[in-house]
C-alpha cells in the first residue's frame, strides 16, 4: 500500500531581529524597539529557546544530517519530493470559514465602518485581516489586473490613481494614509538572465514574501515609499491598532544540492555524501531567513537575517527545518522589520483574538511514498497548541502550550471565549487508504501555568464525515459535517468541563460557511444535493437555533448548477443588516440538450433575508466587451470578486472594474473602468 505523509503545523508571535555572530547571544533590533529572547519563551513548556548561534547550529545540522538523502532534503526543494502534502480531505480544502460583525472604526473620513460603509468581511471583531479590497468609506483600494487602484467615491466615483505592482496574490491593510500591500511569489524554476548560462537551463528562485509600503494621502502623489523582501511564503497575517503580525514560513536557504551522477546505489550514496557536506559547511545563512529592506525615499538599502539565535524556538518533539517568522509591522509608520520570533515547524493553522494568538502545529514525519522504516510513525495525528500574549502591541510573548488529538480543518476550528480556547478537530488516521472510521469532538482548554490543559470534550460528530464549517457564538459551537447528508450539530459549551451535543439537524447537502444574522438566527450558504451526496447547485438556508435542542431551517433558497466564491472565501460574502440583505458572488453553467443552448452566468446575487423567507431580489453582472459602456473588457464578463457598501450604494468589484448600483433599486449607475 503506497502512502504518503505530511508535514503539518503553524506558528505566532511578533517582531524581528539580527543576528551578527555565530556564537553571539546579543541581538541589534530595529523597528518597534526590543523584544528580547528572555521572558518570550516560558520556561519548561514545550517550546524551547535557543542559547546561543553555535546551540541553534548543531540543532539543525544534527538533524539535516538524519534525513539528507540523494536529492537534498525531503520536502525543502530537493529532488521530486516537493512541499506539504495534506492528509485530510478537511485540510486540503480550506472550505469552511466564519466571522463575526465587523468591527466598528470611525476613521478621519467616510464614516463609521459597519454603519455608514462595509469592511472586510473578518473572523474576529477588532482584527482586521488582509484583502485584496479595502475601503474608508471615501476611498476604495482594489488591486485587479496587477495594478493597484485608487477609486474616489466622496463624488462621482472614479479611478484617480493607479499603481503598478509585481508578483501575483496580493493583499491589502489600510491606515489612513498608509497602504501595505503583502505579496508571496518564487518558489519554483525561473530562465537565468546571468551571462554565460545555457539557455536551456533553469535557475530555482526560492519563495519570498514582499511587502511595500504605499503612499495614498494625495492621489496625485501615490508611491511606493519601502520596499521590506524577505525569504520565505507569506502564511497569514492579522491587523490591530495598527499593529500587523505577519507569519511567514520558510526553509533552509541556498544550498546547491547534487544529485547522482549515474545509476545505482554508489552514485547515490556519493550524491548523499556530498550533500552532508554542505550541510556541514553551512551557516547562519542557510537556516534563518533574510531581508532586504529599501528605501525608495533615499536610496538606502539595508539587508540581514529576520531573527537573531535567540529568538528561535523549537517544539520538544523535532517539528522540522522549516521556519516561521512572526513580524510586528506599524503600518502607521516607516516599514521596517521590527521584533520577532521564529519556531522550527512547519504549518499554517493560525487563530487570533484581540488579545492572544494561538498556533496549531502537527508531528513533523518524512514525506515518502513508502511506509516508513522507522516505528515511530503515530496511528493518528495530534496537534500542539502554542498560546502567545499579544495584548502589547508592540510585543508578543509566548505563555503556554497544549496538545490534543487528531487534526484542525482550518482557523476556523479554533475560538477563546473568556479565556477558554475551544477547538474542533478530527481524529484521522494519516496513512492514506486507511479504513479507520474518523471521528470529530469539540475539545476546550484552559491556561493553567505554562501549559494548556484540556478540561472538556464531546465526540461523535459526524462519523465518517468531514467538516465543513464550524461556528462559535458566545458559549455555543455550531458544526456543519457532510457525506451524504448535512448534520448540523448545536454543541453547548456553557460549562467547558461538561460540553454537550444539544441538538442535531440533517438534512441534504451542506453549509460551508455559517453567518450570524440576528438573535439565534444562522445563515448558511454552501451546496443543495442529492440523498446519495451527489451536488447540485449552492444553497442559502436560515437556521432557527434559539432551541439548541431543536435546530430548524426556516428558509431555503436554491441556485441550479451554481456555485459561489462565499462557499470557500469569507471575504467575498458581504451581510448588511440595516437593509436586511446578503451579497455574494454567483457562477453557473448549465446546458439544455434539447434546446441545444447554455444557460451562463458570472456576477453576484442580492438575496433579501428574513426569518421566514429568503428572495433573490437582484443579480448583479458586470458589462463585457459588447456593451459600449465598456469596449475595453474582453469578450467575456468577469467573475464578480468583492462587494461593499457605501452610503446608499453597493459597489461590485471584477477584475475588469467596479460597479456602483443603488442600494433600493439596484439599477446600475456608474461603471468605472480599470
Amino acid at each position: 500500500m503506497k502512502r504518503s505523509i505530511i508535514a503539518l503545523v503553524a506558528v505566532f508571535t511578533l517582531a524581528v531581529t539580527a543576528c551578527t555572530a555565530e556564537d553571539s547571544t546579543t541581538s541589534t533590533y530595529v523597528g518597534l524597539g526590543p523584544v528580547g529572547g528572555e521572558g518570550i519563551f516560558a520556561a519548561g513548556a514545550v517550546v524551547e529557546p535557543f542559547d546561543s548561534c553555535t546551540e541553534f547550529l548543531d540543532y539543525v545540522k544534527r538533524h539535516a544530517m538524519d534525513l539528507v538523502g540523494p536529492y537534498g532534503l525531503p520536502g525543502y526543494g530537493g529532488g521530486w519530493y516537493g512541499g506539504d502534502v495534506v492528509f485530510t480531505e478537511a485540510a486540503d480544502e480550506l472550505r469552511s470559514f466564519e466571522q463575526a460583525a465587523p468591527t466598528t472604526t470611525v476613521p478621519a473620513s467616510g464614516g463609521v465602518e459597519g454603519v455608514d460603509y462595509s469592511g472586510t468581511n473578518v473572523q474576529v471583531a477588532g482584527v482586521d485581516e488582509p484583502d485584496l479590497v479595502k475601503t474608508d468609506g471615501d476611498r476604495i483600494f482594489v488591486v485587479a489586473q496587477g495594478k493597484l487602484h485608487w477609486v474616489d467615491v466622496a463624488g462621482t466615483p472614479r479611478v484617480v490613481a493607479t499603481l503598478p505592482l509585481e508578483g501575483w496574490g496580493h493583499q491589502l491593510f489600510l491606515s489612513e494614509g498608509r497602504l501595505l500591500v503583502m505579496t508571496s511569489g518564487g518558489g519554483g524554476y525561473i530562465e537565468p538572465i546571468a551571462r554565460g548560462v545555457a539557455e536551456d537551463s533553469m535557475a530555482y528562485q526560492s519563495p519570498r514574501t514582499v511587502l511595500q509600503e504605499v503612499d495614498v494621502s494625495d492621489p496625485d502623489d501615490m508611491r511606493v515609499l519601502r520596499t521590506l523582501t524577505m525569504d520565505g511564503t507569506m502564511l497569514s497575517s492579522r491587523m490591530a491598532d495598527e499593529a500587523v503580525r505577519l507569519v511567514v514560513r520558510s526553509g533552509p536557504i541556498g544550498f546547491d544540492w547534487s544529485f547522482p551522477e549515474g545509476a545505482g546505489l554508489k552514485a547515490e550514496q556519493e550524491a548523499v555524501e556530498r550533500n552532508k557536506e554542505l550541510i556541514e559547511n553551512s551557516t547562519l545563512e542557510n537556516w534563518v531567513p533574510w531581508y532586504v529592506l529599501e528605501d525608495h525615499q533615499s536610496g538606502v538599502t539595508s539587508d540581514g537575517p529576520l531573527l537573531g539565535c535567540d529568538q528561535v524556538g523549537h517544539p520538544d518533539e523535532f517539528s522540522g527545518l522549516s521556519m516561521l517568522t512572526v513580524l510586528t509591522l506599524d503600518i502607521g509608520r516607516a516599514l521596517e522589520p521590527g521584533g520577532g520570533i521564529g519556531l522550527l515547524a512547519e504549518g499554517q493553522t493560525i487563530y487570533a483574538s484581540p488579545t492572544s494568538l494561538y498556533v496549531a502545529t502537527g508531528p513533523w514525519m518524512v514525506q515518502t511514498w513508502t511506509a516508513p522504516e522507522r516505528g515511530d510513525a503515530p496511528e493518528t495525528l495530534t496537534t500542539q497548541i502554542h498560546k502567545f500574549d499579544i495584548s502589547d502591541p508592540t510585543s508578543a510573548s509566548y505563555v503556554a502550550s497544549g496538545e490534543v488529538e487528531g487534526v484542525l480543518m482550518s482557523q476556523w476550528a479554533m475560538d477563546e471565549y473568556q479565556g477558554i480556547l475551544r477547538v474542533v478537530v478530527t481524529d484521522e488516521n494519516p496513512w492514506w487508504g486507511s479504513d479507520e472510521v474518523p471521528d470529530s469532538s469539540v475539545i476546550t482548554l484552559d491556561h493553567v501555568g505554562e501549559s494548556l490543559v484540556q478540561v472538556g470534550s464531546v465526540s461523535g460528530l459526524g462519523k465518517n464525515e468531514r467538516v465543513y464549517a464550524v461556528r462559535f457564538i458566545q458559549d455555543r459551537g455550531y458544526v456543519v459535517t457532510f457525506r451524504q447528508v448535512d448534520p448540523l450539530y448545536v454543541v453547548d459549551l456553557s460549562d467547558p468541563t461538561d460540553p454537550t451535543v444539544e441538538g442535531e439537524l440533517k438534512i441534504n447537502g451542506y453549509s460551508s460557511y455559517l453567518h450570524p444574522i440576528g438573535d439565534h438566527l444562522l445563515l448558511g450558504v454552501g451546496q443543495d444535493a442529492t440523498d446519495e451526496g451527489r451536488v447540485l447547485g449552492t444553497q442559502v438556508s436560515v437556521f432557527d437555533v434559539s432551541d439548541p435542542a431543536d435546530p430548524r431551517r426556516l428558509a431555503r433558497l436554491t441556485f441550479d448548477d451554481a456555485n459561489s466564491q462565499a462557499e470557500w472565501d469569507h471575504h467575498a460574502f458581504l451581510w448588511w443588516p440595516s437593509d436586511g440583505v446578503a451579497v455574494m458572488p454567483l457562477q453557473r453553467w448549465s446546458w439544455d440538450e434539447v434546446a441545444e443552448t447554455e444557460d451562463s452566468f458570472a456576477g453576484a446575487a442580492v438575496v433579501s433575508v428574513t426569518p421566514e423567507r429568503l428572495k433573490q431580489i437582484a443579480e448583479i453582472e458586470h458589462p463585457d466587451g459588447s456593451d459600449a459602456d465598456c469596449p475595453e473588457c474582453g469578450w467575456w464578463t468577469a467573475p464578480i470578486m468583492r462587494s461593499l457598501v457605501i452610503g446608499d450604494v453597493l459597489y461590485t468589484v471584477s477584475e475588469t472594474g467596479i460597479l456602483a448600483s443603488d442600494m433600493d433599486s439596484y439599477e446600475p449607475m456608474e461603471w468605472i473602468t480599470f
